[in-house]
């Protein structure tokens, strides 16, 4: 990516060599062995968050990471310290003034105040969750903004995830979920909430059996598209409209990519501009009656367990053309370098077994604007290498 002096040392941050060398003896007493990054968040022109997976000690910690100026990175070092707890063995908060960045070890973090509640046992999350003494587990972290546990029993087996959100962001996923469970049966499963805390800003789920469609063998995907384009099908038709309007691909959203991608990557800049102009003379092919979207449509959302597809992870759900989700998935395929015409017959095929499908033109038109402003944008703000490898030639197919 081209430099950016608003964000200096983002190459640093993003260099988990660098990293290690930049902690070891600072964030905990032993040397840092490793350090792997699992998530990037990447404002260009304005910051960089990153979670990173660090080995020491034997053990496995998260820490999360944020870019500032010198004087801003100071005083968010003293606010954070101000309300920190406990993470031993690791400092709880750190102030590194030569990558101008502040790092929180798990549990703390800038945005997510309730991020405790995910890091052991306790009264609240055994409330929460619906059975006693369960142990948690990070699943998943995105800094500032959500993170994941799984949750299991005395006897070990996994009952529920839970799940806290900085913000409203747990209200919102467990409307969704509640209203996606009108559509539950047949060819889809939605598991249900199990519990919710509006103070702990937490949900918790039933966690559900199957296997990620993203960790399929490519012999398989066909017959998991098929059942996937079937269960939103099911979805459309059954769920009650959200009140929320699905708007990740309106204009100002596919405009603000655009110039997003020319700032990170001049060369893949006129490949972009060019599918927006396409896009908007086009713009009437996008259209199409609301329906209940799942708004995140992927392989990582969906579990096949025999003849039943799960879909999770509702919190963007929304209302808005059925081409939406489609287009998504289609997009999503692309990215990984797996799709192709049969590829996505399969899923418009399941889709048809259950409802009509939308037009060619619009899941076309779905899938072009996803690969811009839902693949080829996060190839930039989530730093995945892979795609960036590839973003001209990605936007120039779209």
């Amino acid at each position: 990516m081209a430099p950016d002096p608003a964000v200096p040392q983002r190459d640093e941050l993003l260099d988990e060599r660098a990293v290690a060398e930049a902690l070891s003896g600072r964030l905990l007493p032993e040397p840092v062995e490793a350090v792997h990054r699992e998530y990037a968040k990447y404002r260009v022109g304005e910051s960089l968050r990153v979670v990173y997976r660090i080995e020491a000690g034997g053990r496995d910690h998260h820490v999360a990471a944020r870019s500032f100026d010198a004087v801003a990175g100071a005083g968010a070092y003293r606010r954070a310290m101000a309300s920190a707890v406990p993470a031993p063995p690791l400092r709880p908060v750190l102030h590194v003034p030569e990558l101008d960045a502040v790092f929180w070890a798990f549990p703390n973090d800038r945005r997510i105040s309730t991020l405790p509640l995910l890091a052991g046992r306790s009264g609240t999350l055994d409330r929460l969750v619906g059975r006693p003494h369960v142990t948690p587990r990070l699943v998943a972290y995105c800094a500032e903004r959500s993170a994941s546990a799984e949750c299991a029993g005395e006897d070990g087996r996994v009952v529920a995830y839970a799940k806290v959100h900085a913000g409203a962001g747990a209200d919102r996923e467990r409307r969704g979920l509640e209203a996606a469970r009108a559509a539950d049966g047949g060819c889809l499963r939605v598991p249900r909430v199990v519990g919710a805390s509006a103070l702990d800003c937490a949900l918790a789920v039933e966690a559900a059996e199957g296997r990620r469609l993203d960790t399929l063998e490519p012999a398989e995907l066909p017959d998991a598209l098929r059942r996937l384009g079937a269960a939103l099908a099911t979805l459309h038709g059954r769920a009650p409209l959200p009140d929320v309007r699905f708007e990740r691909l309106d204009v100002e959203r596919l405009a603000k990519a655009v110039g997003v991608i020319a700032r990170a990557r001049p060369d893949a800049g006129p490949a972009a501009a060019e599918l927006l102009a396409r896009l908007l003379a086009t713009r009437a092919d996008a259209a199409g009656p609301p329906v209940a979207l799942h708004g995140d449509a992927n392989l990582r959302n969906a579990l096949l367990d025999g003849d039943r597809l799960t879909l999770i992870d509702f919190e963007d759900a929304s209302a808005g053309p059925a081409a939406a989700d489609l287009g998504q998935v289609v997009a999503r395929l692309r990215g990984m370098g797996i799709a192709d015409e049969a590829m996505a017959a399969a899923l418009v095929d399941g889709y048809a077994s259950v409802r009509p499908a939308p037009s060619e033109a619009a899941l076309r038109w779905h899938t072009a604007a996803s690969l811009l402003a839902r693949t080829a944008l996060p190839a930039v703000s989530r730093v995945r290498e892979p795609l960036l490898a590839n973003l001209r030639t990605l936007l120039e197919a779209a």
